[in-house]
């Protein structure tokens, strides 16, 4: 561990180390912590920090309030032959949406498309990655995410209040060279974790994405997380976040309503996650090089910028062995061990 520029910075073993430990002291069983562990690091060293270690304190206090149960299993709530529905039961995210990946895999064997929608989960973090470990598997992968009314956030065009959470769409695809393709975005400007990364790091945020309760524009994170609370913009923003929020529409319905919630109950709580996999014909990889070269092809605006597809730069980052954490969510993970006794300098070793 070392720190520089105000942040501290751990290898991505030692960051792994820390997080199944940190988890494992709030009860979380050790298969469990591991795949927690993993995904948070794996997103910190792709530089979706919105979605890494930034979470444990989150994911921790959630667990002290009993909106996650450490030990809780997920389970099938209907027939083999119909889309599966998984109830969490309130277990870790990442945890129920692996075991949906490999139920879809399964299914995938013998029909020619799975659907698996979960209800009552945890945060599930990066919803990419379970569309990623579908392509891998020669699948072509897609995914909606929704959260419970206290997660919404994100005002519909026009309004001032939020009505909906960020609701990401992923997708993935493999070519038929090996590409992996892979888009993961909000339904809103940025992800609420985006913004929470700006507040940790008591950066300004750019203008066109936060309004503050009364609707003015706001460059400070703060007025998301104040009572009343203000409100992040729909993708597309000022003038175009009508796309943004038929977008998250769309999502609220395939995850939240297609799985049996009501999206305006306000004791629901957790995240709710459609996951569709398309098994594609045998032409699907060589056609899909053919249009990927066809992109690329386009002459670059900035020769020193090429034309990059879906998921190139966060891959291009899988390699980098250093995970940054800013200064203030190094001191909340450390505020969290204190209060439950939980040695830091102990886990590191």
């Amino acid at each position: 561990m070392k720190e520089t520029h105000g942040e501290i910075i751990l290898g991505a073993n030692e960051a792994k180390r820390l997080a199944v430990r940190f988890l494992a002291h709030w009860g979380v069983a050790d298969p469990d912590a591991r795949i927690m562990a993993d995904h948070l690091v794996e997103n910190d060293q792709r530089g979706i920090r919105s979605h890494g270690l930034l979470r444990l304190p989150q994911y921790v206090e959630e667990i002290e309030t009993g909106e996650i149960d450490p030990v809780g299993r997920p389970a099938m709530v209907n027939t083999e032959d119909s889309p599966t529905v998984i109830d969490g039961r309130r277990c870790l995210g990442p945890v129920v949406c692996v075991l949906a990946v490999d139920e879809i895999i399964r299914r995938c064997q013998s029909h020619p498309m799975a659907v698996a929608s979960i209800r009552q989960a945890g945060h599930c973090g990066r919803i990419g990655a379970y569309t990623e470990a579908l392509a891998t598997h020669g699948l072509i992968g897609l995914a909606f995410c929704s959260g419970p009314r206290s997660g919404h956030r994100v005002a519909p065009f026009g309004g001032t209040e939020g009505r909906l959470a960020t609701n990401p769409i992923a997708y993935a695809f493999q070519t038929a060279d090996g590409l992996l393709i892979s888009a993961d975005f909000s339904t809103s400007v940025v992800p609420e974790g985006k913004v929470r990364l700006w507040h940790h790091l008591q950066q300004a945020v750019p203008l066109g994405i936060l309004r503050d309760a009364s609707g003015r524009e706001t460059q400070d994170a703060q007025v998301l997380y104040d009572s009343p609370a203000g409100a992040i913009q729909p993708l597309g923003g000022e003038l175009f976040g009508y796309k943004g929020t038929a977008l998250g529409l769309l999502v609220e319905v395939l995850a939240t309503i297609y799985s049996g919630e009501d999206s305006t109950d306000a004791t629901r709580v957790g995240n709710n996650v459609t996951i569709i996999a398309l098994v594609p014909p045998k032409t699907f990889g060589d056609h899909a090089s053919r249009l990927a070269a066809y992109l690329r092809s386009s002459p670059a605006i900035d020769s020193a910028h090429p034309v990059l597809l879906p998921g190139e730069l966060e891959s291009s980052r899988r390699a980098d062995s250093q995970v940054p954490i800013a200064r203030d969510t190094w001191q909340r993970i450390l505020a969290a061990g204190r209060r439950k006794g939980f040695e830091i300098s102990e886990a590191m070793r």
